[in-house]
């Protein structure tokens, strides 16, 4: 299932209470239950089968003050008070009671995942309302509309839990026209930002993007620093899926101080969004370190293209004068006529009279633009022809043999 682990953080009190201003529902969490439940001890089915229609409906409206207010701490307690309530309602024919008892207890098996027992009491409740409809003569649609879209919410989160994304828009659309109608902004931002959560976690984030926009649109509509902080969550979390880590950051900062104003919503507001705070600022790092490793790359890879030109332009040196030596070693193999004046080619005469002028193998080198080992190997093939073994026994020879350094 797609949603399973984002959907339940924020839709269970979020589309389960839609909406919050049109129905008027109150947190009995803050009362004392215990009170209320001895308040209706001492009824027993067959006694409130037998009841007064007003006895009927408050013992209904407390047992689902007190179903509601142990919502959050103790499920099974939330059952076994709505039921009671949806029974009563049974005997007196309250539709509106069947409604909402059976839409709190299919909220309980949606996220306990238990999805059969949940489509059973919202068939319950779609039933209850089917009725209501049917005999409502009130030209003020404002409360039959509210439930309507509470139930059409609901049932847009059951569908995406179970991938069923055409059903899904299908019943959140039928809400948000609702929501629009009496400008209930909270519940617009609520709508569209779980929308946005659907498509992120389908992978579809080309639609979830507006999605969340709209959602930010009218949270801020609303003015409710709350629904402000989720609907920058939202954003926060879209970009960081989207891989842009620095506008999630921007976002998901935003929503921090946000969430910092409702210190009952802090802890877990937070909590959600320092993970994915974290998580952006961990790929930071990792791009960071990715950008490191790939420059070092960068580096070893120019350093080692200009040492791989500088020894191919060596080499090639080298090869040039390989060859002119090969070709000069091998016209000196030819037979030679005897007491012939030595010949030197143009290289060889700058070199002897680099040789008579004084000069040494790298300086002759660097004159004469040759690797020093080539210059070494005129230098024997000089003293050879003229049959000595150093500097100045060339130079002499070169002397008494007529061929003095500015002839050469």
């Amino acid at each position: 299932m797609i949603i399973f682990a984002s959907m339940k953080r924020i839709l269970l009190l979020a589309l389960m209470l839609l909406p919050v201003a049109a129905w008027g529902y109150r947190d009995h969490r803050g009362r004392d239950l215990d009170s209320l439940e001895r308040s209706i001890s001492h009824w027993t089915p067959e006694a409130l089968k037998a009841a007064p229609r007003e006895q009927q409906d408050a013992y209904c409206q407390t047992c689902y003050d007190i179903a509601y207010g142990y919502l959050q701490v103790d499920s099974p307690r939330t059952i076994y008070y709505a039921q009671r309530a949806i029974q009563t309602a049974g005997f007196s024919g309250d539709s509106k009671s069947i409604y909402r008892n059976s839409i709190l207890i299919g909220q309980i098996f949606w996220a306990k995942e238990q999805l059969d027992s949940a489509r059973f009491y919202y068939t319950q409740a779609s039933d209850a309302l089917a009725k209501m409809e049917a005999s409502w003569d009130n030209p003020d649609k404002h409360d039959l509309e509210a439930m309507q879209s509470r139930l059409w919410g609901t049932l847009g989160n059951f569908y995406a839990v179970q991938d069923s994304l055409e059903l899904f828009a299908h019943y959140y659309a039928k809400a948000g026209e609702v929501f629009e109608k009496w400008e209930w902004w909270e519940d617009c931002s609520t709508l569209h930002r779980n929308i946005g959560e659907v498509y992120t976690d389908a992978g579809e984030l080309k639609k979830a993007k507006p999605e969340y926009e709209l959602g930010l649109q009218y949270a801020r509509q609303s003015g409710d620093s709350l629904i402000i902080a989720h609907a920058l969550y939202g954003l926060g979390r879209w970009y960081q899926e989207s891989g842009k880590t620095a506008k999630a950051l921007e976002y998901l900062t935003q929503a921090d101080e946000y969430f910092g104003n409702h210190p009952r919503e802090e802890a877990e507001g937070r909590a959600d969004t320092l993970a994915i705070m974290n998580a952006a600022h961990e790929e930071l790092y990792r791009n960071a370190r990715m950008l490191g490793i790939a420059a070092f790359l960068v580096l070893l890879l120019s350093i080692g293209g200009t040492l791989l030109v500088r020894r191919l332009r060596l080499t090639k040196q080298e090869l040039s004068e390989t060859s002119a030596v090969l070709d000069e070693t091998i016209q000196e193999l030819r037979p030679a006529q005897k007491d012939a004046k030595p010949v030197l080619n143009e290289q060889e005469k700058a070199i002897a009279r680099l040789i008579v002028e004084g000069k040494s193998t790298k300086q002759i080198a660097n004159a004469v633009h040759l690797g020093v080992n080539t210059v070494l190997w005129y230098r024997k093939r000089l003293y050879a022809k003229f049959d000595v073994h150093n500097a100045a026994a060339f130079s002499t020879e070169m002397s008494k043999r007529g061929i003095p350094p500015a002839g050469l």
